[in-house]
């Protein structure tokens, strides 16, 4: 956690006539000719650099089983470095280096900010993908005494006064619920949100991460936090809830689901499903925040995918100053993933077209990108500027990328 900073904020007036003060007073010390009176610490810049210390260095100091499938993280900081600030729902960004190509992908903390500042840890929650190119690369990997390299923390899905209702209802679906862990352990540190609601969608008993404890913590806060499990594929002698987490199930277990705020983190079917089931319940946007997945598994099952072009490969030529290489591109690639095969790792962390991180210039060629994940400025696509880690090559390209190659 970020140190206290050595300036306050006062109020209004108070501040302001502090800077009329503070022009007399430099004034005087101009006149002094006396330079070692001169305070030349930039107190606002060092804020920034605890707050967002760029890449970081941590230690695993224990790897817990969930279930079968899923796996706690514990990290500590590294020496010489530390663990970031963070609101409870936010994620880091990754950094692997497999094969000798380097990768990132972006990992909700599991844990609370109370437990960073508290007890000096941050935890991940993965859930290991069949064939994951990453999750294989952790599980054979990641030990106690692996050093991890991260970057962070990014991502809105965290309680603001702001802009949400005291009530939040979180929809997870399989590893979704770590965002939400992280967010029920720190209410019991700050009481906000006033109450949270968890629905938690996972295939059978066997899937649902976390169960005993998220029990344990909705217990033991008097009400505010409510955690109900919602299973598609059920085993006998299940009396929950069963299905889907649809518009009937969200109105049967929130009776007041038009005044609150909807969290949603898990698998892409599930976004999808749930934007038909808020669309019939006439849910504004302003209340549905959601976590940025990462990227799309496979593309071409989507309808909105152009047709055509599944089996293409294109050329990409790759510049950065009076540097140039030219890459192989498949059509069913994002750009910031072609970028990584050939060796070339630029600056992402969402991968999913939100953070702005991997910002390049599109000199030449076509690509496409869904709309849901269209996070380029308006004035950005006035000049040319894309998203390389949600957008997909439809010709062959020249790029212009903010790393070096």
């Amino acid at each position: 956690m970020a140190k206290k900073a050595k300036f306050s904020v006062n109020g209004y007036f108070k501040d302001l006539m502090g800077w009329f003060k503070l022009m007399k007073r430099r004034e005087e010390l101009i006149a002094s000719g006396d330079p070692s009176k001169i305070d030349t610490s930039d107190y606002p810049m060092e804020l920034s650099k605890q707050l967002h210390p760029g890449l970081m260095k941590a230690v695993i100091v224990e790897v817990k089983e969930e279930t079968p499938s899923t796996r706690t993280f514990t990290f500590k900081a590294a020496e010489g470095y530390r663990l970031p600030f963070f609101y409870a729902g936010q994620y880091i960004s990754v950094k692997f280096c497999i094969n000798g190509n380097w990768v990132t992908r972006p990992f909700s903390i599991s844990s609370a900010p109370m437990e960073a500042d508290r007890d000096g840890i941050l935890q991940i929650t993965l859930r290991k993908k069949p064939g994951g190119y990453v999750t294989d690369y952790v599980w054979n990997n990641w030990k106690a005494g692996t050093e991890v390299q991260f970057d962070g923390a990014f991502g809105d899905n965290y309680w603001s006064s702001i802009r949400d209702a005291e009530h939040v209802v979180a929809i997870a679906g399989g590893s979704g619920v770590t965002a939400y862990r992280s967010i029920a352990k720190d209410m019991a540190d700050t009481g906000r949100p006033k109450k949270l609601t968890i629905l938690y969608g996972s295939r059978n008993q066997d899937d649902i991460i976390f169960y005993e404890e998220l029990n344990q913590i909705a217990a033991a806060s008097e009400g505010a936090i409510e955690v109900f499990h919602i299973l598609s594929e059920p085993k006998e002698g299940w009396m929950g809830e069963t299905g889907f987490i649809s518009a009937d199930v969200i109105k049967k277990l929130v009776p007041n689901w038009d005044k609150v705020s909807y969290f949603i983190s898990g698998p892409q079917a599930m976004y999808h499903f749930l934007d038909k089931e808020f669309a019939a319940m006439n849910i504004r946007k302003k209340f549905i925040r959601k976590e940025e997945y990462g990227e799309i598994d496979d593309i071409t099952k989507y309808d909105i995918y152009p047709k055509g072009n599944e089996d293409k490969t294109f050329k990409i030529k790759v510049v950065f100053g009076k540097d140039e290489r030219i890459i192989d591109a498949k059509a069913t690639d994002t750009v910031v993933v072609s970028l990584e095969k050939a060796g070339i790792a630029p600056d992402s962390h969402c991968r999913s077209g939100a953070c702005g991180f991997c910002r390049s210039l599109l000199l030449e060629g076509e690509v496409w990108q869904r709309s849901q994940s269209d996070g380029v400025r308006a004035a950005d696509k006035d000049m040319g500027y894309f998203h390389p880690c949600s957008a997909y090559p439809m010709s062959d390209l020249t790029i212009e990328v903010c790393s070096r190659l």
